[in-house]
Order: C-alpha cells, then sequence, then structure tokens
C-alpha cells in the first residue's frame, strides 16, 4: 500500500483510541469526514431484535 499522505506516520495506524487524549481523538473524527450519525446503531438494533424473533419463533 502507498503512503501518498504524507502527515500519516505508522505510529498514527498502531494509535488505539485509549492512547489518544480527547482533543486529539476529536481532530481525528474532524480529519476522517465520516459521519454517519445514529442511523448504524439503530439499525443495528433492529437487525437484532429481528434475529432473536426468528430465533424463537422457528425453535419453539
Amino acid at each position: 500500500m502507498p503512503d501518498n499522505d504524507p502527515d500519516l506516520t505508522r505510529a498514527d495506524l498502531t494509535r488505539q483510541d485509549e492512547d489518544m487524549s480527547a482533543v486529539g481523538f476529536g481532530e481525528d473524527e474532524t480529519l476522517d469526514r465520516h459521519d454517519f450519525g445514529n442511523w448504524p446503531e439503530v439499525a443495528g438494533v433492529i437487525f437484532t431484535a429481528l434475529v432473536l424473533w426468528l430465533m424463537f419463533a422457528f425453535t419453539g
């Protein structure tokens, strides 16, 4: 994988969220530019409820 971003270092790639300060995490999130909102969590809850209902509906 070519490294096209000169500001991105190997330390940035291996750093975990727990190792970052709150300010650094906020800056990292704004650089990410992906704001999906809450719909992935809502869709996950609905999907989980559907799977649980299917499991109990067909296994008795």
